[in-house]
């Protein structure tokens, strides 16, 4: 948890991990934004789109290109 606080940057999840880890409970997009933010090493190359169109949860990516 120390290692998102400090290196991962300000982005849509951050908050929503931080809390998961804290043991507290999230809703179902808040679950997502949280699972993106970790998949994508908390944004740390830049909020861009992960391109990975075999994710369940791709159509749900916060910084998803149309």
């Amino acid at each position: 948890m120390l290692r998102i606080t400090k290196n991962g940057i300000l982005a849509k999840g951050k908050k929503e991990l931080t809390r998961h880890l804290r043991g507290e409970k999230l809703t179902y997009k808040e679950a997502i934004l949280a699972k993106c933010y970790d998949c994508m090493y908390g944004y740390t190359d830049g909020k861009m789109d992960c391109e990975v169109n075999s994710c369940p949860n791709y159509h749900f990516m916060p910084y998803r290109e149309v």
